[in-house]
């Protein structure tokens, strides 16, 4: 049986806070139900199972870039255009989904382009913020 994840939970590295560590790991899940369905060809699942990763993606943004203004995180505009960089290309390629139903462009962005991101992004930028933001929160 083919396998439908994009990555396992276990690829994703851990961060000092475990709110982040959950966030990361629904996102996983979300994105990983996509890929299942785009190589089930089911054009239906995959727009709503889009609209759920945007929404989601967006909030977990809007949370830690909450928390790294509160705890005045250093890097934060370095890490906050990550996540416009990142945000534009997840809306970019949804619209490109929406208006074409090209499963190939998206499975190509699902497959490849996200994950690197994704395991990058978090191994860089957000275990450098989780590890500010924790020692913040233990000195209060």
């Amino acid at each position: 049986m083919e396998n439908k994840h994009v990555l396992d939970v276990t690829d994703i590295p851990r961060v000092a806070l475990d709110a982040m560590n959950d966030v990361h790991k629904d996102e996983l899940a979300i994105v990983n139900n996509v890929n299942a369905a785009i190589i089930s060809r089911d054009v239906d699942k995959i727009s709503l199972l889009c609209k759920e990763w945007l929404a989601h993606t967006n909030a977990h943004f809007d949370k830690e870039k909450y928390m790294m203004e509160k705890y005045d995180f250093p890097a934060f505009h370095c890490h906050q255009n990550e996540h416009i960089e990142a945000l534009e290309l997840l809306e970019k390629t949804l619209a490109a989904w929406t208006q074409q139903n090209n499963l190939d462009e998206l499975a190509i962005y699902v497959q490849k382009t996200w994950p690197e991101w994704y395991i990058n992004h978090i191994s860089t930028m957000d275990v450098m913020t989780s590890a500010f933001i924790k020692q913040c929160m233990d000195n209060e």
